[in-house]
């Protein structure tokens, strides 16, 4: 009894530094999504867990689970069609120290793009910022982002590739929109 109450203050101890988002959008429609979450966990819960397999495994699919249950609180739609990010996996690592672990989530939806304006849109909880983070959204040579509406900064580094962050303390979410141009030629190149 006493190994989960010390594993569970472990756990409890572990905070949040940093995030990093990257979505990937391809000519198929299909938007890829990797979710990178760093943490102080200055007792080692994460590393202890790649001691014991079971707990590593029960803990992996904790998390996946949690995440997954956030992502169906969200609203997301593309060309106002409802879509359903999908977890498709979770990884462990860590940033040069056991004290530094770094979560990786594998989100997955597809939507029907088409010639023209395409709009995602995600409805969700407003909240404020617990720790900075960046998003990258990455989108095939040809297609131009052009309309963006969020909470966060942002700022259009090509016609193809956005980068959106918030700050600890940052009113962050309720709506973001981002809308984007497909010429026919890009989809005639990719399809």
């Amino acid at each position: 009894m006493e190994g989960i109450s010390v594993r569970k203050r472990a756990s409890e101890a572990v905070k949040p530094l940093h995030a990093h988002e990257f979505m990937l959008v391809s000519s198929d429609g299909v938007f890829n999504q990797i979710l990178n979450f760093d943490y102080h966990d200055p007792f080692g819960f994460y590393r202890s867990l790649l001691k014991d397999e079971e707990q590593y495994y029960m803990e992996m699919s904790r998390l996946i689970w949690n995440m997954q249950s956030l992502l169906d609180e969200e609203e997301v739609k593309v060309n106002g069609k409802k879509c359903r990010p999908e977890v498709l996996t979770v990884t462990l690592d860590f940033r040069g120290s056991e004290n530094l672990p770094c979560i990786t989530f594998f989100v997955q939806f597809k939507a029907d793009l088409k010639v023209g304006m395409n709009v995602y849109e995600c409805f969700y909880n407003e909240e404020v910022a617990e720790y900075d983070y960046e998003a990258y959204w990455v989108f095939p040579p040809g297609f131009k982002v052009v309309d963006v509406d969020v909470k966060t900064e942002k700022d259009l580094v090509t016609e193809n590739v956005l980068v959106l962050w918030a700050r600890v303390g940052d009113s962050v979410g309720c709506y973001e929109k981002v809308a984007f141009n497909i010429p026919a030629t890009s989809l005639d190149a990719y399809c």
